[in-house]
């Protein structure tokens, strides 16, 4: 059993939602600051429910829940009346620095995971499901009748017996990994628009803008992640027998310089197909130069990485359907028939690309991408 301490570094904003969304006002409030050089910024302040009834008092709780009700005022404006000199600090659990250019008043806010000590963090869990598509796109081409497999039941989940075991052989159990705990005021917060491929020349959609919270770029801790290919054998010698037997362990996943290799090379090739996609739309769209000029730059930083010791992988909210599935099915000879399963109203879209959006904030950045490095 070979067991690593691998760091974990956010080359974007990194969101892994918590299924929360506060309301301007109540949950959150947002504050202009102005830094040395007379710059404005925002800051959204979390509110403490608890900092906040010990300010007012419990007399004044059903007040409390009054206010909220006639969304007439900010939790911060209620609380003055009680401590005219009470600041945001005081009355919130965290100040999550905003790359919002403006506030509105509609604004909710969709927060990341938090442990309950207050640390961001990104579970184990999706580090190993975004892992597990990696492997599992660099592997499909080795399925015989693999159109035939999927049109079943349009899901992949033929292949991934095929590949890695049913349920209760899955090979992926050899294959442990710890959470990812961030340091404490590395969130950040931005606003989520589309790139929307539609009648107009013009991909900049931001008609379903979203405020979310995300780990920082530049953000680094550590996790572990353990690769059991030594207990995945002695389970194999010991209890595999005619009617249950592990699947072979991919050759990919035998240690961990292979495992970083296969991730590295499926993270470039997607870059390289994304960028070739949006290129060829820009010769009859604009509003993508941008977001193709930031993929490149991940794509520089994937092609830098040290091999076998290094890979860049995406994780998390605003990943899209082709990083989400390792756009695997793309290969199929019944990929018309998926789209038509996975686009609603495919019909009225018939024309347009799929999938025909991609999810960027209001300065083209781009969530998700993760360095994952180990050196001994």
């Amino acid at each position: 059993m070979s067991a690593y301490n691998l760091n974990i570094e956010a080359l974007t904003p990194v969101h892994i939602g918590d299924g929360v969304f506060l309301q301007k006002g109540s949950d959150f409030i947002t504050i202009k600051r102005t830094d040395e050089s007379g710059a404005v910024y925002l800051v959204n302040f979390i509110i403490d429910p608890q900092k906040v009834l010990a300010c007012i008092g419990e007399e004044h709780l059903a007040d409390w829940m009054a206010s909220i009700e006639r969304h007439s005022e900010s939790v911060w404006a209620f609380a003055k009346r009680y401590k005219k000199d009470i600041r945001p600090e005081d009355l919130s659990k965290r100040a999550v620095y905003s790359y919002a250019s403006e506030s509105r008043p509609t604004d909710t806010l969709k927060t990341c995971m938090h442990n309950g000590m207050g640390f961001p963090y990104i579970p184990g869990s999706s580090i190993k499901g975004a892992i597990r598509t990696a492997v599992f796109a660099s592997m499909v081409s080795e399925v015989n009748n693999l159109s035939g497999k999927v049109a079943q039941r349009f899901s992949s989940k033929p292949v991934e017996d095929e590949l890695f075991g049913r349920i209760n052989e899955d090979v992926f159990r050899f294959l442990q990994v710890g959470d990812a705990y961030f340091p404490k005021d590395c969130e950040i917060s931005t606003r989520m628009v589309s790139l929307n491929i539609t009648k107009d020349s013009h991909l900049y959609d931001a008609s379903m803008p979203q405020l979310v919270e995300a780990i920082g770029t530049d953000s680094q801790t550590t996790f572990q992640l353990t690769l059991a290919s030594d207990t995945y054998q002695w389970v194999k010698d010991h209890y595999d027998n005619k009617k249950q037997a592990l699947s072979e362990l991919p050759t990919c996943m035998m240690s961990l310089p292979a495992l970083f290799k296969a991730v590295n090379v499926q993270t470039q090739k997607l870059l390289e197909e994304e960028i070739r996609i949006w290129t060829d739309l820009s010769e009859q769209y604009t509003g993508a130069e941008v977001y193709v000029e930031n993929l490149k730059g991940i794509l520089a930083s994937t092609e830098a990485c040290q091999a076998g010791k290094e890979c860049v992988l995406r994780i998390g909210y605003g990943s899209g359907w082709r990083f989400i599935t390792g756009a695997w099915c793309e290969q199929l000879h019944i990929f018309d028939k998926v789209i038509d399963r996975a686009r609603p109203r495919n019909h009225n879209y018939i024309q347009y690309r799929f999938p025909k959006t991609r999810r960027i904030d209001t300065d083209s950045d781009i969530l998700g991408f993760v360095k994952l490095s180990f050196h001994s």
